[in-house]
This record gives C-alpha cells, structure tokens and sequence, in this order.
C-alpha cells in the first residue's frame, strides 16, 4: 500500500507533468486495449481548468507526482439523462482519476479515492458520482468494492464502448 506519500492542491505549474501522466495513462491502456481515453479527452485545456479552479490534487512521493484526481461538483450534461438514486443538491463528481502506469497496483488510486470521499463526507456531500469505462473491467471493480453501484450507461464520443454512471451514497 501507498506509504509515504503526500496529497495536495496540484498548482498551475503542474500542468506539464499531469498532462504526462494523462498521456502515459492513455498510452498503456491503448496497449492493454481499453481504448477509454482518446487524442481529444483528457486535453490539456481541461487540466488547466481543473489547476486554476483548484479541484485537481496530486499524490507525490519524494517530490514526483504519481497520480492525480479531480473533483468538483461538475457534472457531463450527459449525465442529466441518469436515473441517480440521489437528486443534484450536494452531488461531488470525480473526473479523471489516474495513475502513472509504473506505479498502479501500489495502492494510490485507493489513497486518492480515499481522500475525495473523506474531502465529500466533511463538505456534507450526500453522494459521489463518476463514470467507469465498461471496458476496463479494472476500473468496474476497483469502484464496485467501494459500493459504488451502476445507475445507467453514459456513451461519449470516440468511444465504442459504453461508460457506466455510477454513485455511492454518504448518507448514514
């Protein structure tokens, strides 16, 4: 599991290394075969967004970055046709998390969900939405063992494949 490590507001002058880690993430699932990001998503123009708004963290070891996350209330208009189980009052969306491929399996995408899951518990969220590419099985079953559950199918462009909708609820 992940050991010291640090997480934190990634800065605008991160923008070069996270848009790497967007590129070597794509580059290793095209290799696997789930071709769940394209040359057009992640873009860099979205990592810029999510620095200046403050929503991307970094996971850092020893100063180098390994893995980031974003998460902010922002949902895909594609989403407005999921039957979630929770209406959109106090909904936190987590877009784009990824791990360097020479560091998956080390726990940190388990570390990252943590943090946004305890960051939407202490900002009184009532759930947490994302999609899972329902071609990366990896990805399905990491969220699923966190009670996530599938609300509905999500198709974006350039993909063949669906994204399943998904949601955990914070309610006790």
């Amino acid at each position: 599991m992940t050991e010291n490590f640090n997480i934190s507001k990634a800065k605008v002058n991160d923008l070069e290394t996270v848009v790497g880690l967007y590129r070597d993430a794509r580059l290793n699932m095209d290799r696997l075969g789930i071709h769940q990001w394209t040359s057009e998503y992640p873009r860099s123009d979205q990592a810029l967004k999510d620095l200046q708004s403050g929503c991307l963290y970094k996971l850092t070891k020893d100063a180098q970055s390994l893995a980031v996350i974003s998460i902010n209330e922002e949902q895909d208009p594609a989403y407005k046709n999921i039957d979630w189980q929770f209406d959109d009052s106090k909904v936190l969306v987590i877009h784009r998390l990824v791990v360097h491929p020479n560091y998956e399996g080390q726990g940190h995408a388990q570390s990252l969900m943590d943090f946004a899951e305890n960051y939407a518990l202490e900002n009184n969220y009532t759930s947490i939405r994302l999609d899972a590419y329902s071609a990366n099985p990896r990805s399905q079953n990491f969220y699923l063992k966190r009670a996530y559950h599938i609300r509905g199918e999500l198709f974006f462009p350039g993909r063949k494949e669906a994204f399943y909708a998904m949601e955990k609820t914070l309610l006790s």
